[in-house]
């Protein structure tokens, strides 16, 4: 075996020597190194056109969102919600206002009625049917008779004299 062994390290020495294989650990170690070289460019080439289709695909996915329906339904959703709210809002205040002017203008009306009137102590006289206010002392004689419209009650007078 030993024998076997030295025959085939010198013939392997002879095969170096020829011409054909000078340098040939040199051409193998530099295509190596190229090899290696070709090796990470064709890596980082790979990476690369990884990352930018993923890019592509994010922004396509985005876009894609932005046509999804459910979330289109749900910002329909949001802005129903915030008009309702505004709403609500604007019909409390039109009711509020509504209410105020319906109680200014009874509080006028009240002021302007004869039993507002009446109640600030003063009355109304009627002749003797009840069919005309008398507005004036020389419209009625002596010995006429009149009603009177109180505040509470009525009272029915006769007319003794003027003053």
């Amino acid at each position: 075996m030993a024998a076997r062994i030295r025959r085939l390290d010198s013939r392997l020495h002879a095969l170096e020597a020829r011409p054909g294989f000078a340098g040939f650990r040199g051409r193998v170690a530099l295509r190596a190194r190229h090899v290696a070289e070709l090796t990470h460019a064709l890596r980082g080439a790979g990476w690369a056109s990884l990352a930018r289709r993923e890019r592509a695909y994010q922004s396509l996915r985005r876009l894609l969102e932005t046509f999804d329906l459910r979330r289109r339904l749900q910002q329909v959703r949001t802005r129903l919600v915030a008009a309702e709210g505004r709403l609500g809002t604007a019909v409390t205040r039109s009711v509020h206002g509504a209410d105020a002017r319906l109680r200014g203008a009874a509080a006028r009306l009240e002021s302007l009625s004869p039993l507002g009137v009446l109640a600030r102590g003063y009355a109304v006289c009627w002749n003797a049917d009840r069919t005309a206010i008398v507005r004036d002392a020389a419209s009625v004689a002596p010995g006429d008779r009149v009603h009177v419209t109180l505040e509470r009650g009525e009272l029915d007078c006769k007319v003794i004299g003027d003053s």
